[in-house]
């Protein structure tokens, strides 16, 4: 009998030593990655210090939140591999974004903005309903509600006839919708593909790690996209007065070939399956006068192009910076640019919902919204309405608008798309629609808290990837 003890005891002895030997080495592997890879002092130490003094905690929580850009995936997935647009432009951002691999921005193109959730909707409609060859959707939300079984019916009406149908859904943005909402589809000869989802071998990619883009193509010609979801809250033509405000527009001309490449690969990605949609650029006829560049950004980009873009129009700015988001939870380099603008005399507004969907977001924001109004920048809260949409305003030389949010997540996590505007018409046409939101908006004048409050919004901030 104490022989039997005795052998289990040594047993049990030898599997702790291997565990031990194991989370030695794995965390020896993990902290040589962090001195490896860019992160301020402060937040290196943070994590050296987790791994090493608390490695049973602090080993998941890096492998699944330490590290932001897919690498060992980007070399499966491949960077984007975007169109040569071979277009002249001289404008400072369109230098810098095509030096960060960004294609150049292209004239010759068509944009029409979506006033509203009505217009959105039926012009959505008439492009789905018009399909003739082909119709790839990458989406972040489809929900199961009147509209997303509205489009899944299309769809598989459009698959019935022939069409080619490709459905991207992420995987924790679509998590909700019933997987056999999705058959019908399948029969028809519809294709359907996951972007990372939620339970997944552990090579597919951090769940963390979301596709965030909204980009519909329609027979290679025409673009849907911006920063709406496929669902009644964005879209519903039941809801005029209640639904969400969201800002969407459809593009045409050679912006078309970007989006493309950034949803064959996404698709590529998420499928492991190779494709063989090509594009040629110098065949995509002139649709309009619109100067246009497509800005991709996330873990399969090298950099960080949108917040490059931000920073660099924000320190451009001379006379108006406006700004719409959701959520505002910027990192240091943003939030001085903006604090600095108005310290230089730019007229600095920000528009937000005065309650988001997101409870801990409105938290972590009001220690940014001090600051920027410390230094005399305008905030703007818009009373009962949900603001979801995302666009940014400089003088009359430059505008931005798609699916990143003003927050961490959206700047330096999710795969994102936005689209810069460097035609006057459009800019004008983007600054009178946030300016009529402001219109719609309170002034909002923060007031000193207590250190009680500070420490919560301090919480908050901790989760702020997360938000």
């Amino acid at each position: 009998m104490f022989e039997s003890i005795d052998t289990v005891h040594l047993v049990w002895a030898g599997l702790l030593h291997i565990a031990t030997v194991i989370s030695f080495l794995l965390a020896l592997l993990l902290v040589s990655q962090v001195l490896r890879s860019p992160r301020i002092p402060s937040a290196t130490m943070g994590w050296i210090f987790v791994i090493i003094v608390l490695p049973v905690i602090g080993i998941p929580l890096y492998l699944i939140f330490g590290e932001r850009k897919f690498k060992t995936q980007i070399k499966k997935k491949g960077q984007l591999d975007l169109p040569d647009i071979y277009d002249t432009d001289d404008h400072s951002l369109n230098l810098l974004l095509v030096s960060l691999g960004i294609p150049s921005s292209s004239s010759g193109n068509r944009v029409s903005f979506h006033e509203d959730g009505q217009v959105a909707w039926k012009t959505l409609l008439a492009l789905l309903e018009g399909a003739q060859r082909s119709i790839d959707i990458a989406i972040f939300i489809l929900a199961d509600d009147r509209i997303g079984r509205k489009i899944l019916s299309i769809l598989e009406d459009k698959a019935a006839q022939g069409v080619k149908v490709r459905l991207l859904l992420d995987g924790v943005g679509s998590f909700p919708l019933a997987k056999k909402c999705l058959r019908p589809l399948v029969r028809h000869g519809g294709q359907i593909a996951w972007f990372i989802p939620v339970l997944h071998r552990p090579l597919r990619g951090r769940t963390n790690l979301r596709n965030h883009r909204k980009i519909i193509i329609i027979d290679q010609e025409k673009v849907w996209t911006g920063g709406r979801n496929l669902a009644s809250v964005y879209l519903g033509p039941d809801f005029p007065q209640s639904g969400w405000i969201d800002l969407s527009f459809s593009q045409q001309g050679s912006v078309v070939s970007t989006y493309s490449a950034i949803f064959e690969a996404d698709w590529k990605f998420s499928t492991r399956t190779p494709t063989s949609s090509t594009m040629d650029n110098d065949r995509i006829p002139s649709s309009g006068k619109s100067r246009i560049q497509i800005i991709p950004s996330g873990p399969d980009v090298a950099d960080d192009p949108i917040y490059a873009a931000i920073l660099m129009a924000c320190y451009m700015a001379c006379q108006r910076i406006m700004i719409v988001t959701p959520y505002y939870i910027p990192d240091t380099g943003v939030q001085e640019a903006l604090k600095l603008a108005t310290l230089r005399g730019v007229a600095v507004n920000l528009v937000l919902p005065e309650k988001s969907n997101h409870r801990l977001a409105d938290i972590a924001r009001n220690r940014y919204l001090r600051e920027l109004a410390k230094a005399g920048a305008r905030i703007w809260f818009l009373p009962n309405k949900m603001v979801h949409a995302k666009a940014l305003v400089i003088d009359n030389v430059f505008a931005m608008a798609g699916s990143a949010n003003l927050d961490i997540r959206s700047l330096f996590l999710n795969c994102e798309v936005m689209s810069a505007f460097y035609s006057e018409t459009d800019i004008q046409w983007l600054a009178n629609w946030l300016e009529a939101l402001r219109d719609q908006s309170v002034r909002h004048r923060p007031q000193p808290v207590g250190a009680f409050r500070e420490m919560f919004e301090g919480l908050a901030l901790l989760g702020a990837y997360q938000l």
